[in-house]
């Protein structure tokens, strides 16, 4: 047995095994090029050794770190435009056991692991490679944020490179970061001091916990390099405390969101739990939101995994029918890319049962246990992921009607984060079926409708709307309706809401405006009225919003 601690290469050929079924010739032509002319001539130029073939993969080892990286970056340079080959690389310093037989060692498994992370036509390098590189050649590559990967115990922070032609964006190929400052405090005291120390900390943890986003105490480390700058400041008066959050894009300074949030400082504590829940979900949103940009010149195929997650959120944060299917889109291509990725299985089951409820088709079982299989996946491969446990418990609770086992995914969820955006639709829904109006009725006050800056207000004031519909409160649900229909006009599911709500309310006039608007509008499934998981005393509401209904 012989040990040698070397830079492992791990290569694969995209969209390998749907070319062998489209095309099997030009699939083994694409290998043999690549062993011909692209991958093996160039590595061997660089000191290279291949360890392994493996039909449309390589393990190939280098002599030193700016070889593998030279290597990498001309292979995929001269490979930039071509039509069929698209590769992926990733790269790792690690110890090999080799005997006469075969070679072995852990340095393998995370370096096959992190060019899985890779986006096609890119290359990703682990940190411990990143740090052996001269200065000069660190500049070159882009912080890709912290993974956790399959099989391997500790997170590792990957960088990521492309050829230039694909890195004309800002920051293209880097994760998205957000730097948190210190809070200022006024008055300053003892009492005061500690508790912005507290919500700067609190607001560290929960961004900690998200995956896609890289998170830097600027208390810490005030130097590093950030794409989202956060600034807090609290003031007390007696016993109320005021909470203000500013939101800034670094490299402009430009303000892009503030929020206040206020409280009974009387008991630190419950302020503390009932600010830092709004800020860090308000945080989360508007983060995603405005990371559309970073990669909008590339199209679908040149995203690694988690950037085609990245791009499918913002998607759906849009909040139209084509994004949403482009959103769908994305996802597709990332389970493609890494079939046993738990957030991108969660994601493309949580939009397919999304457009279920939007179009109000029937039950069909096919579909239901294609969802649930997706979503067992995700929870085995991402056990600690809130979102993972929100789509199963939601897939549990309008697909299965199973209230037992969606409870207790949502209560996973809400372990893992208590600020999740997604807990308090569903838990009404559940205290609904439950027969427990006034605990969906009190789920849905404390959700904060926040303002316009909130994506999904109109879903959620539809939400609110239906519930209250279906517990009587007619009054109450013309309001939320209108507020809806009022933000949104042109929705002719929120105008059938509108419509439903007025006539239950008596109020004539209402109705009719609503009802003319809603015969003026064509009929196509609106996101903001999908199906809910109603009681049967209640289903006369889903009849009324479905897309072909006539208003009432």
């Amino acid at each position: 047995m012989r040990r040698r601690l070397t830079i492992l290469m791990c290569a694969d050929l995209v969209g390998y095994s749907a070319l062998m079924g489209r095309d099997e010739s030009l699939a083994v032509a694409s290998v043999q090029e690549l062993r011909r002319d692209h991958l093996e001539p160039v590595a061997a130029n660089y000191g290279g050794e291949v360890l392994k073939r493996m039909g449309d993969g390589w393990i190939i080892s280098f002599p030193g770190v700016e070889a593998a990286l030279d290597c990498a970056e001309e292979v995929q340079t001269r490979l930039v435009d071509h039509d069929v080959i698209k590769l992926r690389i990733g790269c790792h310093i690690g110890e090999i056991v080799e005997d006469d037989a075969d070679f072995y060692g852990n340095g393998v498994n995370i370096a096959q692991r992190i060019e899985t992370e890779a986006p096609p036509g890119g290359a990703m390098f682990s940190e411990d490679m990143f740090r052996q590189l001269s200065e000069t050649r660190q500049q070159e590559l882009r912080d890709a944020g912290v993974f956790k990967l399959k099989n391997i115990a500790q997170p590792i922070r990957l960088y990521q490179w492309r050829p230039a032609n694909l890195t004309t964006a800002p920051d293209a190929g880097s994760l998205p970061s957000i730097a948190i400052e210190t809070i200022t405090v006024a008055p300053v005291s003892e009492a005061n001091t500690a508790l912005a120390l507290d919500l700067h900390d609190g607001l560290i943890q929960h961004s900690m916990r998200r995956t896609g986003i890289t998170t830097i105490d600027a208390a810490q480390e005030p130097d590093t390099p950030s794409v989202f700058l956060l600034r807090g400041r609290l003031r007390i008066a007696g016993e109320r405390g005021r909470f203000m959050l500013t939101l800034l894009m670094r490299e402009t300074m430009n303000t892009i969101w503030s929020g206040t949030y206020e409280g009974d400082t009387s008991d630190p504590f419950a302020f503390f739990d009932e600010v830092l829940a709004s800020a860090s979900a308000d945080v989360r949103l508007q983060t995603i939101q405005h990371d559309g940009l970073r990669l909008a010149h590339l199209s679908d195929d040149r995203l690694s995994v988690s950037e085609l997650r990245a791009r499918a959120a913002n998607m759906f944060f849009r909040q139209t029918h084509e994004d949403a299917e482009l959103g769908y889109a994305a996802l597709e291509r990332a389970v493609v890319l890494s079939p046993r990725d738990g957030m991108a299985l969660a994601m493309r089951a949580q939009t397919r049962m999304n457009r279920w409820a939007v179009q109000y088709d029937p039950d069909d079982q096919a579909l239901f246990d294609w969802i649930g299989r997706d979503l067992d996946t995700a929870v085995a491969e991402s056990p600690n992921s809130d979102f993972v446990f929100w789509a199963r418990g939601s897939y549990r609770l309008k697909m299965l009607r199973d209230l037992e086992a969606a409870k207790q995914d949502m209560a996973h969820a809400f372990e893992v984060n208590p600020s999740f955006l997604g807990v308090g639709d569903m838990q009404a829904q559940i205290s609904l079926l439950e027969g427990d109006y006034d605990g969906a009725l009190k789920a849905l006050e404390d959700y904060s409708f926040k303002g316009s800056s909130d994506p999904f207000k109109i879903n959620r004031l539809s939400i609110a709307a239906r519930i209250n519909l279906a517990t009587g409160r007619y009054d109450e649900a013309v309001g939320f309706a209108r507020e809806a229909a009022d933000l949104k006009p042109n929705d002719r599911g929120l105008q059938l809401l509108k419509a439903l709500a007025c006539d239950k309310a008596e109020d004539v006039d209402g109705h009719a405006m609503a009802r003319t608007a809603a015969l003026s509008l064509e009929k196509i499934p609106s996101l903001h009225t999908a199906r809910l998981t109603l009681p049967p005393s209640a289903q006369w509401i889903n009849d009324a919003l479905h897309p072909e209904a006539a208003p009432v």
